[in-house]
């Protein structure tokens, strides 16, 4: 009798999402090879109107990273040396880098320990001296953006909703992106909504940012070969717009998948002594880019590892805060400085769950979880 082969359970499954769209990805590409037009176009130009319209704004303008998008959305919104931009700690370091990356200065405040998100709390103790204020929903689960669109207003700051991981995500009746200055998007293929590549997006109902942006993305010109003011180039390609446009009237379902099996990790964790669920809060509907659980009674790097030999493999996003990372040290942080981000960043366990897993993988995934921390 032979052994029983157990499949590993990964963070992401992207042979299985080709699977799910048939050709269609194969003949968008091929579409846009032949048209000849590589760079905007109509390919860029829809699927800009559609990703506005999904989160309740007037314009989408498509750049060819995440990146991109932080750096330029900044600018757009006036931002450069010597400013003062408020973040978060817990989240991946472009969010703080691309601050610093056009001058202006990082000022961190720590987050809620339940949610990862940023604490509207300890954003009101450091507004002192704001031009922007720039939250990340992390793991897909949107900020209290209504707080600190509040906060923004009383210092007369903007906001700029870094929505990296919250493709369709809403909280308190609002799209990501609805009521900040603006907002941006990264489309690596790892996220909810993935390209074959790098891009991004901005969306916004700003009528000054939206030309500014159209500006900026292309050498601050909007009249070829007349530059109103210094640019880059960064524009989304029209192949990545084109598998973006295919698999875009698929974000709802997937997104949808995601909860439900977020759902069944509650019911299967929430119970145990050892284990902390991020929360949801109840007017939010997240996307759950992530489904974080925090290891508080175990060794989290233990657990881990137990889990990986089990062919179940969880990630840590992120292991360690932005504030405690070596290029940010001179923002004047140290350990201790934002305890919520620092335990978090020591506690955080991420499971799989792309829409792709099937309900018994989801159960396989928290028994495994439920024998690690025992261990």
């Amino acid at each position: 009798m032979g052994t029983e082969v157990t499949s590993p359970i990964a963070p992401l499954d992207l042979a299985a999402e080709r699977e799910a769209l048939g050709p269609a990805l194969e003949e968008a590409v091929l579409r846009v090879l032949r048209s000849g037009q590589y760079v905007l176009g109509p390919e860029v130009a829809a699927f800009e109107r559609d990703f506005a319209q999904l989160h309740c704004a007037t314009h989408g303008i498509g750049v060819a990273s995440g990146t991109d998008a932080l750096i330029v959305g900044l600018r757009a919104l006036g931002v450069g040396p010597g400013d003062r931009v408020l973040t978060s700690p817990f989240t991946f370091f472009a969010s703080a880098g691309c601050i610093a990356w056009v001058g202006a200065r990082p000022v961190l405040c720590d987050v809620e320990l339940e949610t990862g998100l940023l604490d509207p709390g300890a954003a009101a103790s450091a507004m002192e001296g704001v031009r922007c204020v720039l939250p990340v929903h992390i793991y897909g689960q949107l900020v209290d953006v209504r707080a600190l669109r509040r906060l923004a207003d009383t210092a007369g700051a903007t906001l700029f909703e870094d929505a990296a991981q919250a493709h369709g995500a809403s909280r308190d009746g609002l799209r990501a992106g609805e009521l900040g200055d603006l907002a941006a998007f990264s489309f690596y293929p790892t996220k909810n909504l993935g390209c074959a590549g790098e891009g991004g997006c901005l969306v916004t109902n700003r009528d000054d940012v939206a030309a500014r942006l159209l500006r900026l993305r292309d050498h601050g010109s909007q009249t070829k070969y007349v530059h109103d003011e210094l640019g880059t180039n960064t524009r989304l390609a029209a192949l990545q717009a084109a598998v973006l446009n295919v698999k875009l009237p698929h974000l709802a379902a997937w997104n949808e998948r995601r909860r439900e099996i977020a759902a069944r990790y509650d019911s299967a964790l929430g119970s145990s002594p050892r284990l902390a669920p991020i929360v949801r809060r109840a007017d939010s509907e997240p996307v759950y880019h992530q489904y974080g659980v925090r290891v508080v009674e175990a060794d989290r790097d233990a657990v881990q590892g137990r889990l990986s030999a089990a062919g179940v493999f969880a990630a840590v996003h992120y292991p360690r805060p932005v504030h405690l990372q070596p290029a940010a040290a001179e923002w004047g942080y140290g350990p201790g400085s934002l305890p919520n981000a620092e335990a978090l960043c020591a506690q955080i366990l991420c499971l799989p769950v792309h829409p792709f897993l099937s309900d018994a993988d989801v159960d396989r995934v928290a028994e495994t979880l439920l024998g690690a921390v025992e261990a």
